[in-house]
């Protein structure tokens, strides 16, 4: 026979859903593309010769602190892997 979920239950179950975005700083967006921090900077520099709208925007989080959101990143990565020419 079937329970009744109490409305603490019913949120716990709602919580563990929800997927936390994983971040990466600057240094895991380095080694996980291949790029300098310069390279990384120029491509979201709307006046760079470098720059790629593609490229995902980083995430303030704080005050000197960003990241970028993982799956951005590897979705990026994701399209450069699909669009190579074999």
């Amino acid at each position: 026979m079937e329970s009744l979920k109490t409305n603490n239950q019913i949120e716990a179950e709602s919580l563990s859903a929800v997927r936390m975005p994983r971040m990466l700083p600057l240094k895991e967006v380095i080694y996980f593309t291949g790029l300098s921090s310069t390279t990384i900077y120029d491509m979201l520099d709307k006046k760079s010769n470098r720059y790629d709208p593609t490229f995902p925007i980083q995430v303030k989080l704080s005050k000197g602190r960003v990241a970028w959101v993982e799956s951005e990143v590897a979705q990026w990565l994701g399209e450069k892997i699909a669009a190579r020419a074999h």
